[in-house]
């Protein structure tokens, strides 16, 4: 990172400032009024301040946050208003005069070089960083601070399970699908201390940035186990380091692994955490005229009997994410919107009687207050407006389905499948999901061949897993990597190839200009349109 962003991040730390004091005369200055931590829960409230991912969805710059990677999946669509028939003329007059505004994603859409413009930059590489560096901070204080052995083990848990998470994510976005990379490939910058210095990062290899991800995630295994945590879903716990975990594994084609920490979870937490039953609940249709209303209950919300632990923060996540609201940032939602039309689509992937479908949306109306309510499909799965029923104080969650669709998996593509168990599991969660009177079981035996079960499982996790943190992106990009067909304005349409090296992101250009030769970009080709006409 530059001097520029160290800095900044070291700046907004707060007692966790005066242990870098020295290192140059901005530092010196800045820190003369601050606190020394000494406490092993000081340097906790500094980890929890800081370093719990609680701004991933509007950080530091505030003009491009983690957000932006779902304008690049097949779950988002452009709705071109001046070719849509079915857009009527009153609402088209009024979209037409607000063109200017889809170019703040639409170098994401169109998997340009860069995805960021004049209206959007690329805030994500930052504040991951500024979480990893948190999390380095009190790692590096906690030896010498004064606590108890269990306040201590807690801490290294947690601040172990956020470098994981933080360089999870980080490899995930700017580096090559770990199942497709080699050993020695360039992954992303490795920094585990918190010291700042002027000189430039180069990237680290893939084999030593996986290998510090899986070590920090079992130190947080290790030392969070027994320490009754789980009992407040806002505090970093044994369970949500298995969910974890079992996410690393998945990724990294463990399937042992991935296994193991699911059965682990299964039979000490699935009691605790179940899976949310939406069967018997209020849905999101039809769609209020105030959609704010607050007799609309969010699915990430404060009973939802499955979250372990949430994150992200209380900000308006759906309008936000969304990329067709315009209650929030009114011109996103007027062109961006759930894929409903394109190939393949989102919408047209649940079946008859799945009530995810209508409890996870607002569905188009064809009149209504709002334009946008007449056509579009509105995602409030994680919405926290002041008026949400059962509100909940974060806007994302690592929860249990997540387990029962990663073991479905590793099971399914271990080198002796077991497709009968991760049926049994898909059953188990499906049940919870569908209309009682329309539910079916699936069967092993329905499935032609393993693969075609695994494709099955990857359509499941889309169905339960959309638009939270990117987990759509992260299954493109470590699966098939598919073409996908993205329309745009005037009939043209945008493609990403199949594997496409589009599917890893460039460093922002901060990044790239001071660090020169030693962080070597990632290449994305040039594109152009094409004709579209669906």
């Amino acid at each position: 990172m530059t001097l520029r962003i160290r800095k900044f991040a070291l700046r907004t730390l707060l007692p966790a400032s005066l242990l870098l004091a020295g290192c140059d005369d901005f530092l010196e200055r800045s820190a003369q009024t601050l606190v020394v931590p000494k406490t092993t829960a000081q340097y906790k409230e500094i980890l929890q301040g800081e370093g719990y991912f609680r701004d991933l969805l509007n950080n530091v710059s505030s003009r491009g946050g983690y957000h932006f990677l779902q304008f690049m999946t097949d779950d988002v669509e452009f709705f071109d208003v001046a070719t849509d028939p079915q857009c009527p003329p009153d609402w088209k007059n009024t979209k037409l005069g607000e063109v200017a505004e889809v170019e703040r994603y639409a170098n994401c859409y169109r998997w340009e070089v860069s995805v960021e413009s004049q209206s959007q930059t690329d805030g994500a590489y930052l504040y991951l960083y500024r979480q990893a560096m948190v999390a380095n901070i009190c790692l590096e204080g906690l030896e010498g601070s004064e606590g108890s052995q269990t306040e201590k083990e807690v801490l290294l848990g947690q601040a172990s399970f956020s470098r994981a998470f933080a360089y999870f994510m980080l490899a995930n976005i700017y580096a090559k699908p770990y199942n497709i990379a080699r050993p020695q490939d360039l992954c992303v910058p490795l920094k585990t201390d918190p010291t700042p210095t002027v000189e430039t990062y180069s990237r680290a290899t893939m084999e030593q940035v996986w290998t510090q991800i899986t070590g920090d995630i079992e130190a947080a295994l290790k030392n969070l186990k027994d320490k009754g945590l789980e009992r407040n879903v806002y505090e970093i716990s044994h369970p949500a380091a298995l969910i974890l975990a079992q996410r690393i594994a998945l990724y990294m084609e463990d399937w042992q692994s991935a296994i193991g920490y699911g059965q682990e979870y299964m039979e000490t937490y699935a009691a605790r955490y179940p899976i949310y039953d939406i069967t018997d609940k209020e849905t999101a249709e039809p769609r209020v005229a105030d959609d704010f209303h607050p007799y609309v209950e969010k699915f990430i919300n404060h009973e939802n009997t499955e979250i372990v632990w949430g994150f992200g923060g209380n900000n308006y996540y759906a309008y936000i994410i969304s990329p067709m609201q315009l209650s929030i940032i009114p011109t996103l939602g007027k062109y961006y919107r759930v894929s409903s039309k394109i190939e393949n689509n989102l919408i047209g992937a649940y079946e008859p009687g799945d009530r995810r479908k209508a409890y996870c949306f607002f569905h188009p109306t064809g009149t209504g207050i709002h334009a946008s309510a007449r056509f579009d499909y509105l995602t409030i799965k994680g919405d926290n407006s002041s008026s949400s029923q059962n509100k909940f104080q974060a806007c994302m969650a690592l929860r249990s389905a997540e387990v029962w669709l990663n073991l479905a998996e590793a099971l399914a593509r271990q080198p002796q499948p077991d497709p009968s168990a991760a049926v049994e599991l898909l059953n188990q969660l499906r049940q919870k999901r569908f209309d009682p009177a329309l539910y079916a079981p699936i069967s092993a035996a329905g499935f032609a061949s393993t693969d075609s079960l695994v494709q099955y499982i990857w359509t499941e996790r889309r169905r339960e897993l959309c638009f939270e943190e990117n987990h759509r992106w992260w299954d493109l990009r470590r699966t098939t990597r598919p073409k996908i067909v993205h329309p745009w304005r005037d009939r043209t349409a945008y493609v990403l190839e199949e594997n496409d090296p589009a599917y890893t992101l460039n460093f922002p250009e901060a990044e790239l200009t001071f660090n020169g030769s030693d962080l070597k970009p990632n290449q994305r080709p040039r594109r152009s349109p094409i004709p579209y006409n669906p």
